[in-house]
């Protein structure tokens, strides 16, 4: 898989991806589609409140006095075009792959911004990937750049990068946010931030390209499938849908100047939308926090007068605990928005209401639409514009979608191209998933997509599987959802284990796990030892009986074989 520049239908070029001429009006004449971008909405209001905030960022890591940066609209403006030139004077070319692996910093998001500006294709990459993971990525979409952080969270990404870039021949430039030096990389901080690109002639010379509203921009790799990952090809109006068509009373809405805070990763989808999308939309200020702790979270959402706010349940759940012990007063908070794949459990909902008072709303989402529906204890409401496959009943079917918030693409790993939705003109895009219709018009999602799982990051199950078969009292190993009450879905690992008097603990499988080099947040979260694994008369492992055994297991009942 790889991003060509050549004719024909195997490789075909990246920019040309894009809906029909006449879904194009038909979206653009909804007001769900437009014209503009979000570099536009940036240009406006840096134009018009220069001094306004654009970014509140807190680096954790930094000395006190110091962890607080405001980026103003004026100087995210200055830092977009600044770095769109550094990355043309690297060779970047309109449609080409820019990865980058970077924490919640306000780099990330100007690099982002700076991809749209010079006509890249963005390959936002989570911090939690290793360099399997990254390796892969960076194979699939032969990206010609690509930028880490030095060291994050004590893993070296710039020495994995450099380790794997003889394998990587299309990998024109390394570029590290920190030490560059170490490994013989472009530095980010000199080269991009330092180095005023913009006043160059060439700088001078380069505009935003124009009609890049309706093609690809941004390239989302869903991890998780083995070596037969997908990845979803989202242009500016995918990702302006998410917030044009979303009209729920309760909602997120468009109200202008709003504060916006996710604590999800900003290479992320979800915050992609939610805290760079949606503040420049509404000329907004998006917050960002880069090491995850509860209680700063809150102080953060006091001092920057956060309005709204996008989590994951398990995240929600740290959050009512640092709140119930010291209360932080939330004047200006209007709307918690809690989700994802995977539902907010009722109870998690109910507890936030008494304790935020403030409406709370459950968002289904999938990295091939974006949110797809928002619901409350009143029913669900789906975007307007997406329509779903789903049909009520008690039997799953597979989840197809179609609407002005779809991916215009998808990419298996190992195709020679990627597959347009519009391909044929209806323009439904099968997610893989298994769902039915829930009441109110919203959707329930019943299974997933090949192996994936995983509520707040997708876990990359084969790597999981075969570093448990590793360990000495593990003879055969499982890696299955589960969905957890308070959290959402999580990796559950179904172990046979070599004797049974001596089965392996689930500390010590995650201690182990951990010095294969597998991320924290892929680590299972649950441990089940049985006899055998449930197989067919192939001998292939039968995971949906798998997942249908841990749904009827109670903890503390007998463990029978699945």
């Amino acid at each position: 898989m790889g991003l060509t520049h050549g004719t024909g239908t195997a490789e075909r070029r990246i920019m040309e991806l894009t809906a029909p001429a006449a879904v194009t009006d038909r979206f653009r004449a909804a007001g769900w589609w437009r014209t503009g971008t979000f570099l536009d909405d940036l240009y406006r209001t840096a134009a018009g409140a220069p001094e306004r905030p654009a970014i509140v960022s807190e680096r954790a890591l930094r000395p006190e006095g110091r962890r607080r940066h405001v980026l103003t609209y004026g100087q995210l403006a200055l830092y977009t075009d600044r770095f769109a030139a550094a990355l043309t004077s690297l060779g970047v070319a309109p449609g080409d792959p820019v990865a980058y692996q970077l924490p919640n910093w306000w780099e990330t998001t100007a690099l982002t911004l700076a991809c749209l500006r010079a006509g890249a294709v963005a390959v936002p990459v989570l911090p939690t990937v290793r360099a399997h993971g990254l390796r892969r990525i960076l194979d699939g979409t032969r990206a010609r750049v690509c930028v880490v952080a030095d060291t994050w969270e004590g893993f070296a990404h710039a020495e994995a990068l450099a380790d794997l870039a003889p394998g990587l021949p299309w990998l024109r430039h390394r570029v590290v946010l920190g030490d560059a030096a170490a490994t013989g990389a472009v530095d980010f901080t000199e080269y991009f931030a330092r180095t005023a690109h913009e006043r160059t002639a060439a700088g001078r010379r380069a505009g935003p390209l124009p009609g890049q509203a309706d093609r690809p921009s941004v390239l989302i790799s869903v991890m998780g499938l083995r070596d037969s990952y997908t990845s979803v090809l989202h242009s500016p109006d995918t990702l302006y849908a998410n917030i044009s068509a979303q009209d729920h009373p309760d909602g997120p809405g468009r109200r202008p100047g709003e504060v916006f805070l996710s604590t999800l990763p900003l290479t992320s989808l979800a915050s992609l939308i939610y805290s760079v999308c949606w503040p420049l939309a509404v000329g907004g200020t998006g917050v960002y926090q880069d090491v995850w702790d509860p209680r700063r979270c809150l102080d953060l959402m006091a001092e920057a007068g956060v309005d709204q706010v996008y989590a994951e349940p398990a995240y929600f759940a740290e959050l009512l605990t640092a709140q119930r012990h010291r209360p932080r007063e939330l004047e200006r908070l209007r709307l918690v928005l809690s989700g994802g794949r995977t539902s907010t459990p009722e109870p998690l909902a109910a507890e936030l209401r008494e304790v935020f008072g403030v409406p709370v709303l459950s968002a289904w989402g999938a990295p091939e639409l974006g949110m797809g529906a928002l619901s409350a204890s009143g029913g669900a409401r789906l975007l307007r514009g997406l329509e779903v496959s789903a049909r009520d009943g008690s039997a799953a079917a597979p989840l197809r979608v179609r609407g002005p918030s779809v991916a215009l693409a998808t990419w298996r790993h190992g195709s020679s191209a990627p597959v347009s939705t519009w391909e044929d003109g209806d323009g439904w895009l099968d997610t893989g998933d298994l769902a039915t219709a829930a009441p109110g018009g919203g959707i329930r999602v019943l299974a997933r997509a090949g192996t994936r799982t995983g509520a707040i990051f997708m876990v990359p199950v084969a790597e999981v599987e075969e570093g448990l078969v590793t360990h000495p009292r593990v003879g055969e190993a499982a890696v299955v959802a589960y969905t957890d009450p308070e959290h959402g879905e999580l990796p559950c690992a179904v172990v046979v284990p070599t004797a049974w008097d001596r089965p392996p603990g689930p500390a010590e499988l995650r201690e182990h796990l951990t010095a294969l080099g597998i991320a924290e947040a892929f680590l299972p979260t649950r441990l089940e030892i049985v006899g055998a694994l449930p197989r067919d008369e192939h001998g292939r492992l039968r995971r949906a009986a798998l997942r249908s055994w841990l749904l009827r297991l109670h903890p503390g009942s007998p463990r029978p074989a699945p």
